[in-house]
């Protein structure tokens, strides 16, 4: 399977191409649109005619979304930023027509913080994540009680990054439940996505190194945690109702338990549904060539076994097969 890397391989290739160009002494003019998965736009753009500053802006469908899930999104993104040299969320010089910008300093900048620009989608994301693991920390930190009242009064995160999908995000004082909402194009689909996500159950089975992975479980209607919510943000067309899904993978502390391993969490749960429906495709792309050299297969078997013409089941053929001329 093709694990997809969660930054953008092409705003790290622009701007090691730019600080490689500054480095030897001919910085690029830049205006550069880059198009990501879920209706993400980044354009990387020079800071006024200034050659030796980059400006690199994001707009993304989930913005909104993880706005409403906490007041300080931009301070977040803030922090995130200044822990790379050279990177700076800019506040006054947001770019029109994107949610944020970041300042590329060229003469400070490394290959950390380059990776750290190309995360930007994965950042903006991972907010609402963050909360859900802040939350279940301090959950678990209560008494028996207390823990089980905060646990059920605390209500799901949504990121509506699509048109129709969601995902949401459930803390609880000792899990935190990501749901992923999804809308099948093709009936076959379904079939694939149901084998494709039973091989995560029978893997952790049949591999006892990966049974401390999230329980993952598929079902048709929306599951006890979010049925509130997911009321509120379901659509009324009839064609989508059937051929919506829900994908729920359950994280416990161990999952979150340090910072490396919430990014980690965090980086695969943003891109699992990319990763999913492209492994779905590839399924199909698959099955496809597969039939089509059987057909090529069985049209020369038929072709071997045509019976020739009277006339040259009499004559004598040569080793490469053509007729003797007497």
């Amino acid at each position: 399977m093709l694990h997809l890397k969660p930054h953008n391989l092409l705003v790290q290739k622009t701007l090691t191409e730019a600080l490689e160009a500054y480095n030897n002494g001919s910085p690029l003019t830049l205006d550069r649109i880059i198009s990501d998965y879920d209706y993400t736009t980044l354009h990387i753009t020079n800071d006024d005619g200034d050659k030796s500053s980059l400006l690199v802006s994001i707009r993304t469908k989930a913005t909104q979304s993880c706005n409403e899930t906490g007041s300080d999104l931009k301070g977040f993104l803030e922090q995130k930023f200044e822990e790379a040299p050279g990177l700076a969320l800019s506040g006054d010089k947001k770019e029109a027509g994107y949610d944020f910008t970041v300042t590329v300093n060229l003469s400070q900048i490394t290959a950390e913080s380059i990776v750290q620009v190309s995360l930007f989608k994965i950042l903006v994301m991972s907010y609402p994540f963050y909360l859900a693991f802040g939350q279940s920390t301090h959950f678990s930190q209560l008494n028996e009680v207390d823990q089980v009242e905060k646990s059920k009064e605390a209500t799901a995160m949504v990121i509506k990054y699509r048109d129709d999908e969601n995902i949401y995000i459930k803390p609880s004082f000792d899990r935190v439940t990501v749901i992923f909402e999804t809308i099948f194009q093709d009936e076959t689909d379904k079939v694939f996505g149901k084998v494709f996500l039973q091989e995560f159950v029978d893997a952790r089975k049949r591999n006892r190194f990966i049974q401390s992975a999230p329980q993952v479980l598929f079902s048709h209607e929306p599951p006890l945690e979010i049925q509130q919510v997911a009321r509120q943000h379901a659509s009324t067309a009839a064609d989508k109702k059937s051929s919506r899904r829900f994908i729920t993978f359950v994280l416990f502390p161990r999952h979150y338990a340090s910072d490396e391993l919430m990014f980690t969490s965090i980086s695969q749960l943003a891109l699992f549904r990319n990763y999913f429906h492209y492994h779905i495709k590839c399924a199909k792309a698959y099955m496809h060539s597969r039939m089509r050299y059987r057909v090529d297969t069985f049209i020369k078997v038929l072709n071997r076994a045509k019976v020739d013409d009277e006339g040259e089941s009499e004559s004598r053929r040569t080793f490469t097969g053509r007729k003797m001329v007497y």
